[in-house]
């Protein structure tokens, strides 16, 4: 290995603890670094940042924003505008969706891109060689195999734009040169020139390795997508290993397959390796049992993506999960408490000037030595990279502490919620809802999504939902007229609450209290149930990768915010009556 990942790693835990430690005095640093610089720009001389004295100055002078209070200042960056929110030139645009589905750019500057180096990317190396204390540093390190890609895309005066996971690495690419020989697969298929989909490719390479110590993606499901797709195409894969050729099922460019099938030469003792795994039994461990060396796997799960985290948890059997960071495209923000734990992350206190409103209390903002276990706030911050006091919406809950820096879990986002009449149904809720009727069930949801449904007299809220079995959603537990069948759980309750859309029904006025008041209300009627064909989830992120749409850190969707989105899964849907 090239580089010193121990020593890396080390180095990035040390300034963690150092800077927890002193959380209150960083944060304030932190504050007026960023307001000193930037003193002079449009935005600061805008907001007065050289008069201000103190974090309540700042709080009186300075609005609380959102994106849209950037739009004018960011076009004209984008255009080229200098000392426009920032005194330092951004170098790096991250693009991000709005609600309409339209792209945003957030422009990120070189200190940024140092913070997200030390927190999003050295850190999880220190956090394996801690969990590995015992081992010795070559057998914890060796070949990664990153599931995600980083497709060189740029602005038009040639400034790179990406996803936020893909920063550091498009970055250290451009202005140092990437070293990628610690990786399975070859630098053009981790920097492609196009955004498309080459996982074929990618496993390919990744199956040939047998030094393979870490799998590295961004968001759980897609890393399950990953091995999903390998168990479901193993017998191809294993084929073309042991012959030295590439389906002819896979699109691929005649130049492409050209090239590829240079670079994959027949390998038929791996393909015998590998064909002895026993895939007709459990898939407990299947991933050790791929690769032998496997150390750890970096994706981020939790009760936001529970499907696929119980998933990979099976597949992993005894190899620990890091849920590495908590960051959104705008910033990074968090790291993972420790491995093997989800939905635990230190807000470090270099990352931001962080300001909290507490959602008990709308009136107050509080700072972060202030928070509360237990309580939820809504998260303000300040960055780098020229966003002030900007309201993100995301809701953090304080489940613990590391020295002066609380530990928080995502709860949910304020302005992603389905709202009719006042309830406000947020994330967190739907998620219950849909947890409790897989429960209730015992249908294994792999993905669900619902939007507003206005086509009768009442609106009311229309649910999708993919299986991981056709069958179930086709036969079981419900039969053409929608009336429950074999199923035990189902028939324990149909007297209560009936076929399966009255038992989403009944969990959603569980998880929502203000839904249940609506509904009685008649400001709601009752919901409308779709089961999808199976893939279908899969079948709209190729849709996007086809549409050049970057899928490295593509999250679960769940909310039809356009047009578009729902029209795509109203064709998914299985059958008409299974539409209950």
């Amino acid at each position: 290995m090239k580089t010193d990942y121990a020593a890396l790693g080390k180095q990035a835990l040390e300034r963690l603890g150092a800077t927890c430690h002193r959380a209150q005095e960083v944060q304030r640093e932190i504050l007026f670094d960023i307001l000193s610089k930037n003193k002079d720009t449009d935005f600061g001389r805008r907001y007065g940042f050289s008069e201000i004295k103190s974090a309540a100055d700042f709080q009186k002078r300075v609005p609380l924003s959102e994106y849209d209070d950037y739009a004018d200042d960011i076009l004209k960056i984008v255009e080229g505008g200098k000392n426009i929110l920032t005194a330092q030139d951004p170098v790096y645009f991250c693009i991000s969706s709005g609600t309409t589905g339209d792209e945003k750019f957030i422009p990120v500057t070189g200190g940024d891109v140092e913070m997200q180096y030390l927190y999003d990317y050295a850190l999880v190396f220190g956090a394996v060689r801690e969990y590995y204390s015992d081992r010795d540093e070559g057998e914890i390190f060796g070949k990664i195999f990153q599931v995600g890609e980083f497709g060189k895309t740029f602005m038009d005066d040639g400034r790179i734009k990406g996803i936020r996971s893909g920063c550091v690495y498009l970055c250290a690419d451009k202005f140092v040169g990437f070293d990628a020989s610690d990786y399975c697969v070859p630098k053009e298929l981790l920097f492609p020139e196009s955004l498309e989909d080459q996982l074929y490719l990618k496993l390919r390479f990744a199956l040939a390795e047998r030094n393979l110590t870490a799998i590295h993606g961004v968001f759980i499901n897609r890393v399950a997508g990953v091995m999903d797709y390998l168990l479901q195409n193993w017998d191809m894969l294993l084929g073309d290993m042991e012959t030295g050729t590439i389906d002819e099922a896979v699109e691929l460019s005649k130049t492409q397959r050209q090239h590829f099938t240079l670079m994959l030469p027949p390998d038929p003792e791996r393909a015998r390796e590998l064909r002895a795994i026993p895939l007709d039994e459990s898939l407990h461990g299947i991933i050790p049992k791929i690769w032998k060396k496997m150390k750890y796997i970096l994706a981020i799960g939790g009760k936001s993506f529970p499907h696929f985290t119980e998933k990979m948890i099976e597949y992993a059997g005894e190899v620990p999960i890091c849920h590495y960071a908590y960051a959104a495209s705008e910033c990074v923000f968090g790291v993972a408490e420790k491995m093997n734990v989800p939905d635990r992350y230190i807000l470090f206190p270099e990352a931001v000037f962080f300001e909290f409103i507490p959602i008990k209390e709308p009136h107050k903002i509080l700072m972060m030595w202030e928070l509360k276990t237990g309580s939820k706030y809504e998260m303000i911050f300040t960055s780098r990279s020229g966003l002030y006091r900007y309201r993100l919406g995301d809701v953090v809950e304080v489940v613990g502490w590391f020295d002066e820096a609380p530990v928080v879990k995502y709860s949910y986002r304020i302005n992603q919620a389905i709202n009719i009449a006042g309830e406000k149904t947020n994330c967190e809720q739907l998620s219950m809802a849909v947890k409790r009727f897989s429960e209730i069930t015992g249908a294994e949801v792999t993905g669900y999504c619902v939007c507003q449904d206005n086509s009768e007299l009442i609106p009311r809220y229309l649910f999708y939902i993919e299986c991981s079995d056709d069958n179930w959603s086709a036969n079981a537990p419900f039969n053409a007229d929608g009336n429950p069948t074999s199923n035990p759980a189902v028939n324990a309750i149909s007297n209560t609450t009936g076929i399966a859309g009255e038992i989403l029904e009944e969990c959603m006025r569980n998880a929502n209290f203000d839904y249940r008041s609506c509904e009685s209300m008649n400001e709601i009627a009752p919901l409308k149930l779709a089961f999808l064909q199976r893939g279908s989830f899969r079948k709209y992120e190729k849709k996007l990768a086809g549409m050049g749409k970057p899928m490295g850190q593509n999250k679960l969707l769940h909310f039809l915010d356009t047009d578009e989105k729902k029209e795509f899964f109203a064709q998914q849907v299985l059958k008409k009556e299974n539409s209950l």
